[in-house]
Parts: C-alpha cells; structure tokens; sequence
C-alpha cells in the first residue's frame, strides 16, 4: 500500500518506475505547497496513497482531523467504513489508490471554497493522468462536482459515468453513510457497482485500440493509393498532351473563297474550326 516507496529511485528505469518517481515528486510539491490559506492551518498535508498502477482511484473530498494528524487519508471512522466496502467487492486498500481533491485540512472541518479547490487541482489531475486508473470513483458531492459540475450526488450516485474517455462511478461520501443509515445502505449496494464499470473500461479501451488501429490503417491505405496514382501518372506518355494542345492553339491559314471552295465542307475542317472558337 506503499504510495511512494522509498527505494523508487533506485527501481529499474521501466515506465511503472517513471510513475512512481513523478509520484513522489507529486507528493513533495504538495507537503512544500503553499498555494492557498490551508497551508497555515494544516499539520499535515495527505497527498493519497496506493500503487502507482492501481486499477481503481477512489477520490474524496478533503482531509479530516484524524487524516490531518496522520498524514494519510481516510483513516478515522469513515475510513474505516471505506475499507469494509472495498473489502464486499472483494479487493483490499491495498489494491486501490486513495486521493482527496483538496490535500490539506479545511479548519473546524468545513466545506472546501472554490479557491482551495483551485489551487490543488493541478495535484488531483497529474494524479489521474500518472495512475491512469480503469475507475475513478468519487465520494461525495465535491469529488462528484469536480468532474462534473452542479451535477447532485442523491441522483448521480451508482451510475457509471464518462468523463474524458474515463470511467466515472460517483458513490455518497462513507462520512455520509455513518450519519444516515439510508445512504450506508446505499453505499453498500452502489460499491458493487466498481466490478461493471471496471469491465465497461476495459471495453472502451479495447474499443478505442480498435478505432486508433483502423485510423492508421485507412491513412496507410490512402497513402499507399496517392502513392501508386503518382507511379501511373509519371508513366503515361508526356508528349502526346503537348502535341495535341499545340494542334488546337496553333491559328488556322486562312481560306480564300473560290469556285472550289464553295464545296460543302468535310468534318475535319469543321471540327478545327470548332476547336479554333474556343481559344
């Protein structure tokens, strides 16, 4: 469940070791940042935590006292609620990566402002864009805003979504279900969910290589026609064109009238007539 292990550097230079280092530098900026006013209040900053290639993000929407002591997130009594719905799908925390969309603690616990939510959406994108999850789930309201805005929690929660070609399953905050035993029942039947909206990614992706790969194959194949048009005209006969605009420019001698030539007159001469009126 090591978010950013320690021997990262030393990890072989493979693409999974370029995320977790960019990961660690992730977690840096965010324990030095100083972006918003939370910044004087915090304790602790809680960057997430999880493998760097976990299939399934969860995102809520900020720390709490106990995740503000700790340094990590969702670990007091709604983290401990999360852990026991992950563990119905079945998976295990250590499976799947754990973010906030604001890194630091609101005081007294209230709702993140706008600003706040500003300044440390840089750290939740890069997150997304390195882990490159197959599910995003949100919890909560504010997690499910940040993707899509004024959307409402009570009529969005247990529907896969799509957002930017990714795969988007907003849930009620664990922190909700501990209040009202309504959405606890909810939380339980929607996390089920997690295994669908897995299988629904993998067949956008699939669908998404097939459609990249006959792209390619039809710029390939236009190509390769534009190329052999260009064979075909390079060997076609470059002279008689020429020969032929030359017979037609070329101004005909004119004709005297004479006896002879009040004879009606033969097609040929008609037709270089005609084409002598087009110039």
């Amino acid at each position: 469940m090591v978010a950013f292990p320690s021997d990262a550097m030393h990890a072989p230079a493979e693409p999974s070791a370029s995320a977790s280092i960019q990961l660690q530098q992730i977690h840096t900026a965010i324990t030095e940042c100083q972006r918003c006013q939370l910044a004087q209040s915090r304790i602790n900053t809680v960057p997430g935590e999880g493998p760097f290639d976990a299939e399934v993000l969860f995102i809520g929407e900020g720390p709490g006292r106990d995740e503000d002591q700790s340094g990590r997130p969702f670990v007091g009594r709604a983290g401990k609620f999360l852990d026991e719905l992950i563990a119905s799908i079945p998976m295990r925390r250590e499976d799947v990566f754990i973010a906030n969309v604001i890194k630091c603690r609101p005081p007294d616990n209230r709702d993140p402002e706008k600003k706040e939510i500003d300044a440390c959406s840089s750290y939740i994108k890069r997150q997304i864009a390195l882990i490159d999850p197959l599910v995003i789930v949100t919890l909560g309201r504010f997690a499910l805003n940040w993707f899509f805005p004024g959307r409402k929690i009570t009529q969005s929660h247990g529907a896969v979504l799509r957002y930017e070609n990714r795969v988007v399953l907003p849930l009620y905050h664990p922190a909700s279900g501990l209040r009202n035993p309504p959405h606890a029942e909810r939380l339980r039947q929607d996390i089920h969910v997690v295994p669908d909206a897995m299988g629904q990614a993998i067949r956008n992706r699939m669908e998404l290589a097939v459609s990249v790969a006959q792209s390619s194959e039809d710029d390939e194949s236009i190509a390769e026609e534009s190329v052999a048009l260009s064979v075909s005209e390079s060997r076609s006969d470059p002279i008689a064109p020429r020969h032929s605009e030359a017979m037609v420019a070329t101004p005909l001698s004119p004709v005297r009238s004479s006896p002879e030539s009040s004879a009606p007159q033969s097609e040929a001469d008609t037709g270089h007539k005609r084409q002598e009126s087009l110039f």
